[in-house]
């Protein structure tokens, strides 16, 4: 029997209009009414899954900014803070590399002025931002850096961000463009097993959703793993089950067909 369901969000649950199913409403009353437990996990920060999940956030549970943020139910269970000398450490790195920095909050993102290309990217996942002339002057709690290259990061800065900041955090990919730093143990697996622990779900009774490489850490916590059709090689690589694509809402079919059939 399924206790939780996690799903990663864009090219995920939600097409590339970023549309919830038409029957998302239907789906999360009948999960709620056989005490399935939903959650949404991110590498979007708070603010932006409040915007889309407004109606919904005192019934699901929320792993946002790849696991540095753990919500369930609006209450706030985990929140994990990065050293200012380490935000500032990346500023550095990524302004000497051509890469954008982006700081993310649980209430807003900090960003500097940039192209066309990046604000047209940003404003995609980050409705909420604030513009710094010079990001080192940020105030708030940051628990990612989501960072930007315009000509794709996995072939460019990624290996750079990953020699510099591996040892003492965690740097993933999170889309073609985008790889984000997160502190050391930070993932969105950290965030399933925390949910698990707290609603006594287990490995079998866990279905997980992705189509990226920071989803492949939720995989070894779900037998039911599901690669997006649209996914990462490596994704497909660690999942399960592959299932449909983002654009046919391949998600929402499969809930219906596993656990409300």
């Amino acid at each position: 029997m399924i206790k939780l369901i996690a799903t990663d969000i864009d090219g995920t649950l939600v097409n590339s209009k970023k549309q919830l199913p038409s029957d998302f409403e239907d789906i999360m009353e009948e999960l709620e009414r056989r005490k399935v437990s939903f959650a949404v996990s991110s590498g979007r920060s708070l603010v932006a899954l409040q915007e889309q999940f407004g109606g919904y956030m005192s019934k699901i549970s929320i792993i946002c900014d790849n696991g540095a943020v753990i919500m369930d139910k609006g209450k706030m269970l985990s929140c994990s803070v990065m050293p200012r000398e380490s935000v500032i450490r990346i500023i550095d790195v990524c302004e000497q590399n051509g890469m954008v920095p982006l700081l993310c909050t649980p209430y807003t993102t900090y960003m500097p002025n940039a192209d066309t290309a990046f604000l047209d990217e940003v404003q995609l996942y980050y409705k909420k931002h604030e513009i710094l002339s010079d990001l080192r002057n940020y105030e708030g709690q940051v628990t990612k850096v989501a960072i930007f290259q315009k000509d794709g990061i996995e072939d460019g800065g990624y290996e750079l961000l990953k020699r510099e900041f591996g040892q003492t955090g965690e740097v993933v990919l999170s889309g073609y463009y985008w790889a984000d730093i997160m502190n050391r143990g930070i993932s969105k697996g950290r965030g399933v097993e925390i949910l698990q622990q707290r609603l006594g779900a287990s490995y079998e009774s866990t279905m997980a959703f992705g189509d990226y490489v920071n989803d492949i850490e939720m995989f070894g916590y779900a037998y039911y793993s599901f690669a997006m059709e649209n996914a990462h090689p490596l994704v497909k690589k660690a999942a399960n089950f592959i299932t449909g694509s983002n654009e046919d809402f391949s998600v929402a079919s499969e809930i219906k067909k596993l656990v409300l059939s």
